[in-house]
């Protein structure tokens, strides 16, 4: 599909195509903090959660494996309103095929595993190489130990030279150079494009087809199939076809269910961005206030007691124990006593201890008090 000025309208955005391509990896951080959660509250799950990478991205080709069979998309791609379309040899473009579908879900889900596992093993055997030498432990001359020097070696120009190409890919993309956003898709000969109102208005026809289809084939088939089946079954010479029949309904089940929900999973993501993000003001310090509880005044401290040699205190609870008449301008000392403010002004800037408990007290800690 061609814009104005000939642009294509169905190739993505550098930013779109980022952004899909990042998605599931933003998720697997998330499913490892929840592990590693239940782990700690229950110790008998811990080798789950030592095998969280291995669930991620079982989780994430099953799951990339249904979108692609149903939408000819990653779910990534799909959250985005994404889709990968095949490119034959004379250059025209299809949809993907069973044999393509496989090549995505493995580029998709197969190869950040296995960038994963790898990255996984350097840093374990440059920290056991580390810590022999840390020990003093001279090299056995194994195998395993000159694998283990060579791999440590040689791995970081590897995934240099990946994240290299990976970069390069990019900046061509955005250049507008190439129609490959990653260097995986340039290798199986796949290209990322925009979903189409063409292809919505399909993919609702298909859908309206298929219900109808269903609802046809349950009228067809009498509300008493399944006594029937079972009957027939039971009539057979051995009790293992029942079994069987039985096994099977529990099989279509359980991916009727999957497959419903895969297909929700994108709702799933908008409820847990949601989710963090409602979390993320809850908690922080803007909103302290509002997840503050009021509590009960906290007791008065005890009253401080006047020193042997302090100034003695007017029997007259309203005079000044300096001057000894009638307060004017009352000030407060954070010994709990109270001084005209002319008076206890210049005591502090003289002696700086309260008069009465000859506490050292300083100018800043001198309140007003403003009385009718």
């Amino acid at each position: 599909m061609m814009g104005y000025g000939g642009a294509d309208m169905t190739r993505p955005s550098f930013f779109e195509v980022a952004a899909a391509d990042r998605l599931t990896q933003g998720l697997r951080p998330a499913l490892q903090h929840i592990l590693s959660t239940m782990a700690s509250h229950f110790p008998q799950l811990s080798f789950v959660a030592q095998r969280g990478d291995e669930l991620f991205y079982t989780m994430c080709y099953l799951l990339d494996r249904r979108y692609l069979k149903t939408h000819g998309a990653s779910f990534a791609e799909n959250f985005y309103c994404l889709k990968r379309v095949k490119i034959l040899p004379d250059g025209t473009e299809t949809s993907l095929g069973a044999r393509d579908q496989l090549l995505a879900v493995l580029c998709v889900a197969g190869v950040p595993y296995l960038r994963t596992r790898l990255e996984g093993y350097y840093l374990e055997m440059r920290q056991d190489l580390r810590d022999m030498q840390a020990l003093g432990v001279s090299d056995d001359g194994s195998l395993i130990s000159f694998f283990k020097r060579a791999y440590v070696a040689v791995y970081p120009y590897m995934a240099l030279a990946y994240e290299g190409l990976e970069y390069l890919h990019a900046v061509r993309y955005v250049m507008g150079a190439t129609l490959h956003f990653s260097p995986l898709t340039h290798l199986i000969n796949q290209r990322v494009v925009r979903v189409t109102m063409k292809d919505i208005i399909q993919k609702r026809l298909e859908e309206k087809k298929r219900g109808a289809l269903l609802v046809a084939g349950r009228a067809i088939m009498p509300s008493s199939s399944m006594e029937s089946a079972w009957e027939a079954g039971s009539r057979d010479d051995t009790t293992s076809s029942r079994w069987v029949w039985i096994l099977k309904r529990i099989v279509a089940m359980i991916s009727r269910i999957g497959g419903l929900v895969a297909d929700n999973a994108k709702w799933a993501v908008y409820i847990g961005v949601f989710l963090i993000r409602f979390l993320q003001w809850w908690y922080s310090p803007e909103n302290e206030h509002r997840r503050s509880r009021p509590t009960a005044a906290p007791p008065p401290p005890p009253r401080a007691l006047p020193h042997p040699k302090g100034l003695k205190l007017p029997s007259d609870a309203m005079k000044c124990p300096l001057c000894q008449r009638t307060r004017v301008n009352a000030a407060l000392l954070p010994s709990g006593f109270v001084f005209c403010y002319a008076c206890i002004f210049k005591h502090l800037k003289n002696h700086g201890t309260c008069p009465v408990t000859l506490r050292p007290c300083r100018m800043e800690d001198l309140r007003k008090i403003y009385e009718n």
